[in-house]
């Protein structure tokens, strides 16, 4: 045992090492917790780059620490535990020595060995935090692709009648064409038109055209295969792409679609309207912009015949 002289002769020296190496941190503080003075290592474990005097422990020590440090104080009892998290560093467990002189007190501490026990449990804190982080993560991920899907249906959707828009079809009608020339396969396209629509606007208000818009795109799509493709091409016109069809099966589906309308009744007021339609085939080297042309023009043709028919636009070379 090294004795009292020893400490004295050498006190400078050992205040020295203290101060400035060893893992041992030395604050000095008042009974309100209030740093007076500390050492480097101190400074270090805090992780602070400015100095701390004056500062509270309370800014220092988690906050259900700071009662044991004010028990110490109260009842002279010199071992303390406790946990240093200043800014957004991870806690640092310490256990010390609290020293009294007047109503100043010197507090010797070191970092906490940490048992096996101790890093399973952080470790198991840890997985359960990523877990739950990963949960959240996947349910913003579900409802961003939700998101998307939404976004990606409206820009495809017409408002109104909720079947595809002009756009959509385009984008369709590109592919369905270039996959009918790369086959050989017959490809038809019917324009459709909705007889005196501006007389039923006038008559009954634009809420009950706009069942009538509604009732003839259901009327389309409800009678167009799956890989056919109805959509709202502007106004009261409206397109179909059949694909697979040639000019005669085309026709043939338009008539029963004209039939079909020409026997409903829409709405309270129990209206009863008729459509007029062109329908045509795809011919050799021929664009979509011709196809859609020749549709029109068969449409028009059966507009200026006295509408509610179907016409065929000319299927010659």
């Amino acid at each position: 045992m090294l004795d009292q002289s020893f400490f004295e002769e050498n006190c400078q020296v050992i205040m020295d090492y203290l101060n400035q190496s060893g893992s041992v941190s030395i604050v000095k503080i008042d009974r309100d917790l209030n740093i007076q003075d500390y050492n480097q290592v101190f400074l270090n474990t805090v992780g602070a780059n400015l100095d701390i005097s004056g500062m509270s422990l309370w800014n220092i020590i988690l906050p259900e620490d700071l009662a044991v440090l004010k028990s110490a104080i109260a009842n002279n009892k010199p071992q303390v535990h406790f946990t240093i998290q200043y800014s957004n560093q991870p806690g640092i467990n310490m256990a010390g020595h609290l020293v009294g002189a007047g109503d100043k007190y010197l507090l010797f501490c070191e970092r906490t060995k940490i048992s096996d026990d101790s890093i399973i449990q952080e470790i198991t804190k840890l997985n359960n935090q990523m877990a739950n982080i990963s949960r959240e993560l996947n349910k913003k991920n579900i409802a961003l692709e939700k998101a998307n899907a939404t976004i990606n249906k409206l820009l495809k959707i017409d408002s109104l009648t909720q079947i595809s828009n002009r756009h959509h079809f385009m984008d369709y009608f590109q592919k369905m064409h270039a996959y009918a020339y790369r086959r050989g396969l017959p490809l038809s396209l019917v324009m459709a038109d909705l007889d005196h629509f501006k007389s039923i606007n006038d008559r009954y208000g634009h809420p009950v055209g706009d069942q009538v818009l509604i009732t003839f795109a259901r009327l389309l799509q409800d009678n167009s295969r799956e890989e056919d493709l109805a959509a709202r091409y502007g106004g009261e016109e409206f397109i179909i792409l059949l694909v697979h069809n040639n000019l005669e099966q085309g026709y043939a589906q338009a008539e029963r679609m004209r039939k079909s309308f020409e026997n409903m009744e829409i709405g309270e007021q129990k209206i009863k309207t008729t459509a007029s339609f062109g329908v045509a085939s795809l011919k050799n080297n021929e664009t979509t912009d011709q196809l859609i042309s020749r549709a029109d023009q068969a449409l028009y043709q059966a507009k200026n015949a006295g509408r509610n028919r179907v016409c065929r636009a000319d299927q010659g070379e």
